[in-house]
């Protein structure tokens, strides 16, 4: 591309050298700006903000049995927890905290911001806040050890974590009005 630049500079006649080296600088320092700017490294954030869970992976059918499912249930998948973003929401001291995000099947990701935490001697933790950029989402997560239950409301959409054991848990989306009937 310079040499195009210098290519074009020289076409030009002698008389306007001074506006020829200008236009030339110009041009060099806008190219660079524009191959600088769409370098990964400036711009977008390429590494987006961390999942405080991942779903499972699969188990062999013959180590869990099968649980009835709920008429309630409207969709389910087990998770597993990233241990270091669960001490850091237990950590009430660790605020502000780096942004957490959470995913809720077809509703999206959302990113936690808590509003409160209360943290027990028996290493239990009690977490409240929104969802962003949900309006009206909220959350609340009883954190105890590594077993977290929980409880996301995204308007009329609940979905709730439940322990399953050996630090897996379940995701549920419940239907609100099955629920009221059981």
């Amino acid at each position: 591309m310079v040499a195009m630049l210098t290519n074009m500079g020289s076409t030009l006649s002698t008389s306007s050298n001074g506006w020829t080296g200008l236009v030339r600088r110009t041009l060099s320092m806008t190219a660079c700006s524009l191959l600088l700017l769409g370098h990964p490294s400036f711009g977008a954030d390429l590494s987006p903000t961390p999942l405080l869970w991942r779903t499972a992976p699969a188990t062999s059918s013959s180590d869990q049995s099968p649980s009835p499912k709920k008429p309630s249930i409207l969709r389910e998948r087990e998770i597993v927890f990233d241990e270091l973003l669960v001490k850091a929401l237990k950590d009430a001291a660790a605020r502000p905290l780096s942004p957490i995000a959470v995913e809720l099947f077809d509703a999206g990701r959302y990113e936690l911001e808590v509003i409160s935490t209360l943290a027990r001697i028996n290493d239990t933790s009690f977490i409240r806040g929104q969802l962003k950029p949900a309006d009206p989402g909220d959350f609340s997560l009883v954190l105890n050890g590594t077993t977290v239950t929980g409880t996301f409301q995204l308007g009329r959409r609940v979905f709730k974590i439940e322990p399953l054991g050996n630090g897996r848990h379940r995701l549920i989306e419940i239907d609100p009005e099955q629920e009221s009937k059981e």
